[in-house]
C-alpha cells in the first residue's frame, strides 16, 4: 500500500512538471512574439525600413520553426542588416507597386469611357498577381536566399507551383486586413502571427515541391 501511495504521489508529480514545463514553453513563445512585434514595428519606424525589418522577422521565424533557436534579441538586428539592402528595395518595390496599381484603379473608376470594364479587369488581374506573387517574395527571400530578378522570378515560379496555398495565404490575408479594419491595434498584436502563418504555410510548399523534384534550380 506504501508503495502505491509513494508510485501515485510520483505520478501526480511528474504530470504537475509536465503541465508547468508546458505552460513555461507557451509563455516563452508569447513573449518572444511580442518581443519580436515590438523590434519589428521599431524597425519600421523610418517607413522606408518596412522591407528590412520585415525580412528580419521572417528570418527569425525561420530560426525558430527550423532550427529550434527562440533568440529574438540578438538574431533580429543580426538578420536586419544582412537583409537590409535586399529587404529595402523588395519591400519598397513591392509597396510602391502596390501604390500604383492602386491609384491606377482609382482612376480608371472614375472613367467614363466604354473601356472601362476592360481596364478595371486588367488592373483586377494585375492586383491579384501582385498578392500572390507577394506571398512568396520574403519566404523564398530568406529561405533561398535569392536576390533582385531572380528573387522575383523565383517567387513567380513557387507561386503557380502551389496555386492553392497562394491562394490561401491572400485569403488569410484579408481576413487579417478585415480585422484591421474594425479594430487597428490588432495590427501590433497579429502582425508577426500573420508572418509566421504566411512563413509555415510556404515552408510546406517548399518541402512538398522539392519532394516533386520541382525546385532544383533555386538550390543551386
Amino acid at each position: 500500500m506504501e508503495y502505491k501511495a509513494f508510485h501515485c504521489k510520483q505520478e501526480r508529480m511528474n504530470e504537475m512538471k509536465f503541465s508547468n514545463g508546458k505552460s513555461a514553453e507557451w509563455f516563452r513563445q508569447i513573449a518572444n512574439f511580442m518581443i519580436l512585434t515590438g523590434f519589428w514595428i521599431l524597425g519600421c519606424m523610418p517607413i522606408i525600413t518596412i522591407g528590412p525589418s520585415t525580412a528580419a522577422a521572417f528570418a527569425v521565424i525561420r530560426e525558430w520553426q527550423l532550427k529550434q533557436n527562440d533568440s529574438v534579441f540578438r538574431s533580429f538586428f543580426q538578420f536586419f542588416r544582412i537583409h537590409f539592402k535586399q529587404g529595402f528595395w523588395i519591400g519598397n518595390g513591392w509597396i510602391l507597386a502596390g501604390f500604383i496599381l492602386s491609384a491606377d484603379l482609382y482612376v480608371v473608376l472614375h472613367l467614363e469611357s466604354s473601356w472601362k470594364v476592360m481596364f478595371i479587369s486588367l488592373i483586377g488581374t494585375v492586383c491579384l498577381l501582385w498578392l500572390l506573387v507577394g506571398t512568396a517574395l520574403f519566404p523564398c527571400l530568406i529561405h533561398y536566399r535569392k536576390t533582385g530578378w531572380s528573387l522575383v522570378k523565383a517567387s513567380f515560379v513557387l507561386t503557380f507551383s502551389d496555386i492553392q496555398t497562394s491562394i490561401g495565404i491572400v485569403l488569410f490575408w484579408c481576413a487579417g486586413l478585415l480585422l484591421y479594419w474594425y479594430l487597428p491595434i490588432l495590427m501590433l498584436v497579429c502582425t508577426i502571427l500573420i508572418f509566421y502563418v504566411t512563413f509555415r504555410f510556404s515552408m510546406h510548399s517548399f518541402e512538398k515541391l522539392e519532394r516533386l523534384g520541382q525546385l532544383t534550380f533555386l538550390q543551386s
